[in-house]
């Protein structure tokens, strides 16, 4: 298992991950140049068997910058075989490189088997009553 960051000319495995609504090349092309996406992905064989995609957010106070893990995935065919251990295991390379001293991440209290994964590669839950809201906007 071969774990990398992607980047310039890696737009196609960006577009081969997408499961639903793949992105276009160009939006594929425009994550991988901003320097902010860290988009870390599992291949076998050259294959890719998972992915971790996350976004570096500048904050106003304490650290300057806090990692929100954005998206997981492991293909069904490589789960349960450490593939999702060793993609955070690199995230977290990635982001002590950088600086960055902290991460979050969100699900459903019902997806068990993420809450398992967080929990295993060392999230810790803060708070019981985290509560998530979302926006929805209609483009002009």
């Amino acid at each position: 298992m071969n774990v990398r960051r992607l980047g310039r000319g890696d737009e196609e495995v960006v577009v081969a991950l997408a499961d639903q609504a793949p992105p276009s090349r160009e939006h594929a092309a425009e994550l991988l140049g901003d320097d902010r996406t860290i988009f870390l992905v599992a291949f076998d064989d050259g294959e890719p068997a998972g992915f971790v995609f996350g976004y570096e957010l500048l904050r106003r106070h304490g650290d300057p910058t806090i990692l929100f893990v954005y998206e997981v995935d492991v293909r069904e065919a490589y789960r349960r075989r450490g593939v999702a251990r060793a993609l955070f295991e690199e995230l977290e390379r990635v982001a002590r490189a950088r600086g960055i001293r902290r991460a979050f991440v969100l699900t459903a209290e019902s997806n068990e088997p993420a809450m398992r994964l967080y929990e295993s590669v060392g999230g810790v839950r803060p708070y019981d009553d985290d509560v998530m809201w979302r926006f929805e906007y209609v483009a002009d």
